[in-house]
């Protein structure tokens, strides 16, 4: 039954996926609908498949250095196809080793991150069986609505990255430090360990270096993983050794699938592939929250907006429907895969869409924006966060005097975000009612309304400056319109 499999190793029904530190043997069976592997069943014994075993030496190394952080380098980096990329955004596949980059996320706009990569292979094992081997007494129809493919070839080795990130930047130099770090990176293979195991680095290159963080992903067990450059350094130069003297110390990288179909006409396959459109649909929704989850966290390290509650606890709501939203997503794709590949599924139509969430973020920023521009122009005044710190400052007997600025709209319910949690509420428990996305005119897109308070900020300003040392100034939050000044005489 089985004296074909070699030439069907090279024609196009095998099927080819990354292990992404996946348990894979040879002989084992694969449902390549759900991409799972299915244990604990094969077509043949233990014995028959090491009879049938041929291993070949693939002995080679490969050092590259990226500074994209998309999804689609990661792919790239670990050989993931399309279809097997779906599977990864739908939750499907429970990554391990190596593979478990694909999870890490830059965290803010402002830093800069280069990847590099160490990637070795050892072997290849594949089977290469004669006319008259048996399969055992499980036929394949019983396991027909199972599998879909068994393991012939295995390819083997190791992968390792270094995710190096900056501390925070200004804008204007993140292109010229992102620079410098590939200079640096792209040169570890030639640094040279020094007396005490010390990393030989020039002045500058050491000043550079010291503002790194690492972390490190890898299919090699180390005592501890590296944490700065130079413990990355030592770590990189340490590789091949780990890989075992015999090069045993390896996983699975690459398989080679055969189509159970291949040996019974009646057994379970694939009806259709996954359209490359299709994928880039799902990646770019998923890459879209992403983006708008580092948004959020560059807003939320914001001095300004740590000072005023309303606003960070907006910001904190936003993010958390996001991540939500990513879920419910990752779950549709995992449960209905047959209908996103009819495209039944339209991402346009819900308010979590790209354009939607991208203008809110767009709005909140500009919030942001104005009232960091009033505090710059108060420097020094004292900013108090609520009603009950304010309180306490107009009753401390000492204070004779409060100038207060009040920033009147930040309790003001927002309506966008309630439109997404109503869509939420909808995607839980199924309604007809359709969720429409309104355009909200929300004061910081007034140029009356920001333009008066930059005359009150203004005001305030030669207040302070006139009445000296004998007022206490405030900054504060209140329901009234917009913003107010109120000043209180004791």
């Amino acid at each position: 039954v089985l004296n074909h499999i070699r030439g069907d190793m090279a024609s196009d029904n095998m099927k080819v996926v990354a292990a992404l530190g996946r348990p894979f043997t040879l002989g084992m069976l694969y449902d390549a609908r759900r991409d799972e592997i299915v244990p604990g069943v094969s077509l043949w014994d233990d014995k028959t498949i090491q009879k049938n075993t041929v291993e070949q030496n693939h002995h080679g190394s490969e050092f590259k250095v990226s500074a994209s952080d998309s999804m689609e380098e990661k792919s790239f980096l670990l050989d993931v196809d399309a279809s097997l990329k779906l599977s990864f955004f739908a939750g499907l596949i429970e990554v391990g080793g190596s593979a478990k980059y694909l999870n890490d996320k830059k965290k803010f706009h402002n830093q800069s991150r280069v990847t590099s990569q160490y990637n070795a292979t050892t072997s290849f094992k594949e089977l290469s069986m004669v006319p008259h081997v048996e399969r055992n007494t499980n036929p394949i129809n019983n396991i027909k609505g199972v599998a879909t493919h068994v393991v012939t070839g295995i390819l083997y080795g190791a992968n390792a990255f270094f995710v190096f990130d900056s501390e925070k930047l200004d804008n204007s130099s993140i292109q010229d430090v992102q620079g410098s770090m590939e200079a640096v990176i792209k040169k570890i293979p030639s640094f040279s360990i020094e007396g005490k195991a010390s990393v030989k680095l020039t002045d500058e290159e050491k000043a550079l270096t010291d503002t790194f963080s690492c972390k490190f992903y890898g299919d090699f067990i180390l005592d501890s993983n590296p944490t700065t450059f130079v413990e990355a350094v030592k770590t990189y130069q340490q590789l091949p050794q780990l890989l075992g003297q015999s090069r045993e110390c390896t996983v699975p990288l690459k398989v080679w699938m055969l189509p159970l179909k291949n040996l019974d006409p009646n057994a379970a396959k694939v009806m259709s592939g996954i359209s490359v459109g299709l994928v880039r649909k799902a990646q770019d929704v998923l890459e879209d929250v992403k983006e708008l989850e580092i948004r959020c966290n560059d807003c939320l390290e914001d001095t300004v907006v740590n000072s005023f509650p309303q606003t960070q606890k907006k910001v904190k709501r936003f993010q958390n429907l996001c991540k939500y939203y990513t879920a419910i997503v990752q779950e549709k794709i995992a449960k209905k895969l047959p209908k996103i590949r009819a495209g039944d599924e339209d991402e346009k139509s819900s308010p979590f869409s790209q354009e939607n969430l991208s203008r809110w973020m767009d709005s909140v920023e500009r919030e942001i924006n104005i009232i960091s521009s009033c505090v710059k122009m108060m420097e020094g005044v004292k900013i108090v966060p609520n009603q009950s710190e304010l309180d306490k400052k107009i009753l401390d007997p000492s204070v004779e005097e409060v100038f207060c600025f009040v920033f009147t709209s930040l309790e003001t319910a927002d309506p966008f975000l309630q439109e997404l949690d109503d869509y939420m509420d909808q995607l839980k428990v199924p309604s007809p009612k359709g969720v429409k996305t309104t355009n909200h005119d929300q004061w910081y897109f007034s140029d009356e309304v920001t333009t008066k308070i930059r005359e009150k900020v203004i005001y305030v300003k030669s207040q302070l400056f006139i009445s000296g040392s004998s007022y206490q100034s405030l900054i504060s939050n209140r329901k009234h319109y917009i913003c107010c000044i109120l000043y209180v005489l004791k």
